[in-house]
């Protein structure tokens, strides 16, 4: 039984650079999507469609979401120092809460986008935590064979 505590300092900080990393990659994501297009032939609303319709930028921003996930729940898992997939989990359920809420701002999003919001968290999650534990059980046998 895994007795400790959990770390909401590290939670935060997680969720928080999670946020405002996959802000700033999807602003740039949407600045070079509108790079390639001549803006003042189009209204606010015609662009505002265009980009809901916009391959790149759909497949791009899933992309973004789930590479930040892996990241960050590596980054959790390295910082509680903890030899467990325990607080990557915790973070995986605060994404899948920033998931719903996504549900409800973006209810024109396809079902697949939709489900993967509340599906993809988990195993995004679990991988970087897993990275983040074989990466550091990597260093612990390098010392350990260093000391022979």
């Amino acid at each position: 039984m895994n007795t400790q505590p959990l770390s909401v300092k590290s939670l935060v900080i997680a969720f928080l650079m999670y946020v405002i990393t996959t802000v700033i990659l999807a602003v740039a994501l949407s600045v070079f999507w509108q790079s390639g297009i001549d803006t003042s032939a189009y209204t606010q609303q015609q662009l505002i469609d265009m980009a809901a319709q916009s391959n790149l930028l759909t497949v791009g921003s899933m992309i973004i979401g789930s590479v930040v996930a892996v990241i960050c729940a590596y980054f959790i898992t390295r910082r509680t120092g903890n030899d467990s997939y325990k607080h990557a989990m915790y973070f995986a359920g605060v994404l899948t809460l920033y998931g719903i809420l996504g549900i409800f701002l973006h209810p024109e999003h396809s079902v697949i986008q939709q489900a993967a919001k509340l599906l993809a968290p988990m195993p995004l999650c679990l991988l970087g935590a897993w990275f983040a534990l074989a990466n550091t059980n990597k260093k612990h046998d390098k010392m350990s064979h260093g000391a022979c």
